[in-house]
């Protein structure tokens, strides 16, 4: 009975221990801490990188629609240089604008493409795009349109390990009508 008793107590006493427990856990959901933690801080620094990248489609287009006078490609191509210092720390290279201008000299007849402008190591829109009805509202007075695309290529930075090299590409674009004149030519654009 005696060994016995001695047998239960040490069971009772091993089940007891709990030595240990607290850093088996701890490596179970390390993994998993990490990894929530490296997507988030991910997902926040692709959040900034759009939000600047649609602040650069709206700034650049902004500047397009000020102009007073005929536009030219070094001009534009200076607005894109303010749109470098707007991504900051992101590689402009991954940045990438193209401009549309619509015109319509009839208010009954569609509107055509006046002139277009890449701006960029890559092109950001291919072909003419095809206006919505509020865009072709926009041009009832007789002025011009313009839609300033932009594209960012973004590649994941702190999780290369966790995602690998992954690239996404964020698009924007922004419509609007000139401030200073109806029209906007622009002399050597195509």
């Amino acid at each position: 009975m005696c060994r016995v008793n001695a047998a239960l107590r040490r069971i009772r006493g091993g089940a007891r221990e709990e030595d240990g427990v607290a850093a088996i856990e701890f490596a179970l959901i390390f993994p998993f801490l990490l990894l929530l933690m490296v997507g988030s801080i991910e997902m926040f620094l692709m959040s900034m990188a759009s939000r600047k990248m649609t602040r650069v489609a709206s700034t650049v287009g902004d500047l397009v629609t000020q102009a007073k006078g005929s536009l030219s490609k070094s001009a534009i191509e200076n607005y894109y240089n303010v749109a470098r210092h707007i991504m900051g720390s992101f590689p402009e290279d991954n940045l990438a604008l193209t401009i549309f201008t619509f015109t319509k000299d009839d208010p009954d007849a569609e509107p055509q493409l006046a002139w277009s402008h890449n701006l960029g190591s890559y092109t950001c829109r291919e072909g003419t795009p095809e206006l919505s009805d509020d865009q072709t509202a926009a041009m009832e007075d007789g002025n011009d349109l313009v839609i300033t695309y932009s594209c960012y290529k973004y590649t994941v930075k702190i999780g290369r390990l966790v995602f690998g090299n992954l690239q996404m590409t964020m698009k924007d674009d922004i419509s609007l009508r000139p401030r200073q004149r109806m029209k906007l030519p622009c002399d050597d654009c195509s």
